[in-house]
């Protein structure tokens, strides 16, 4: 396989994106394990896939996640294996401490994937909003390594080479450590491509020529007359009097009112004659003009037939499972492997505020409680829009 060139500007590139991308898992990461998490300082370099060796590392933690939409190929991230300990032992609630008789059985394998997929998933969502693409990836697979041999994480040519950024990770009171992120080289091509050679926006419309316009000494089309609607108070409001010098002025003699009253604006421009008073036609022949009578519209009755009537029949019966929550708790595994009877867990709603009704898993309102012949129940005192109550047709 041909070797792949890297300039320092493509190098740079790529560590601005992962920057950005690690950003984003590491906030996940410190929600997951409810401490503060930094993933910074990334340095990138050009290796062959059977030459990359980092002795700080082993024994290691290889992690590897395949793109599967929008862009394509692998991203694989490897941690010490006492740096995922400490992680894990976060997680769980367990003393910080890293133990010699420490098994990466089943269940510690996959709490490792599920924290992986959680930051991956969050760094390909940074990802996919960058390039501007959905891109999406698999369930993170781990690989539990006493060496580095990226050959027995996938088939690798001898020569061909790959991306190395190292990141500093902090996790506060837990670790302070690193971790290498090695990209397979058409996907860091793919990435610097869209970074310094960005698509160009596509250019506006042009606006419309204008009409041409008509040459001099020929007359103008009339344009469709349409009077201005007139003012309240006043529906035979005479056209202003004034008019522009030789146009429509009366001869002497002559009451301005009702005659070369100036058109409004769409009535042919000066030579064709002046606009004759409202309700005379051009004939000059009255017309008799009669207010318009508008038809008054009701709102439409839909009446079902039979059949679609006895469906909605049979949906009105269905039944529909109702559960009040008063309120909701966070907890750690391992405080709710402590649960004993007695145990009391503070939920985060106040007392005294209303409770919510849910129907099949949706919010739809809030209420009181209340009891009634020994039995508690709620009083309704918010209905609340949601797509459900869309879709039952009500408002």
């Amino acid at each position: 396989m041909a070797a792949i060139e890297f300039t320092d500007l493509q190098k740079d590139a790529i560590a601005e994106v992962m920057n950005i991308s690690m950003g984003n898992a590491a906030t996940a990461a410190s929600e997951l394990l409810n401490a503060k998490v930094w993933i910074t300082t990334p340095r990138v370099s050009v290796q062959k896939a059977a030459e990359l060796r980092k002795e700080s590392l082993e024994p290691a933690v290889c992690v590897k996640i395949v793109y599967v939409k929008g862009i394509s190929g692998t991203n694989m991230m490897i941690l010490r294996q006492d740096d995922v300990q400490l992680i894990l032992n976060q997680l769980m609630g367990q003393p910080l401490e890293v133990t010699p008789d420490f098994e990466f059985d089943e269940l510690n394998i996959s709490a490792v994937s599920e924290v992986m997929n959680q930051m991956m998933g969050s760094s390909a969502t940074a990802l996919s909003n960058f390039l501007g693409m959905h891109v999406d990836i698999s369930v993170p697979t781990p690989y539990i390594m006493n060496e580095i041999k990226l050959s027995e994480v996938h088939d690798y040519d001898t020569d061909e080479e790959v991306i190395a950024i190292t990141f500093d990770l902090t996790i506060e009171g837990v670790i302070k450590s690193e971790f290498v992120s090695v990209m397979c080289a058409d996907l860091a091509q793919i990435i610097c491509d869209k970074m310094l050679n960005p698509e160009p926006e596509p250019e506006p419309e042009p606006p419309p020529a204008p009409a041409a316009q008509p040459q001099s000494g020929t007359p103008a089309p009339a344009p469709a007359a349409h009077a201005p609607p007139p003012q309240a108070g006043h529906p035979h409001q005479p056209y202003p009097q004034q008019a522009p010098p030789g146009y429509g002025v009366p001869p002497q003699g002559i009451p301005p009112s009702g005659y070369g009253a100036y058109p409004p604006p769409g009535l042919p421009p000066p030579g064709y004659g002046a606009y004759p008073p409202m309700g005379m036609p051009m004939g000059g022949s009255p017309v008799n003009i009669q207010n318009a009578q508008l038809h008054q519209f009701e709102i439409p009755q839909f009446n079902l037939q039979s059949d679609q009537g006895e469906n909605l029949q049979l949906l009105m019966g269905v039944p529909l499972q109702i559960s009040v929550e008063i309120g909701t708790a966070k907890r750690k595994v391992k405080d709710i492997l402590d649960f004993t009877q007695g145990t009391i867990i503070e939920l985060e709603r106040q007392a005294g505020a209303p409770v919510d009704v849910v129907v099949n898993g949706n919010l739809i309102a809030r209420g009181d409680v209340v009891v009634i012949d020994d039995n508690f129940a709620v009083r309704i005192t918010e209905i609340l829009k949601s797509k459900f109550m869309d879709s039952l047709g009500k408002e």
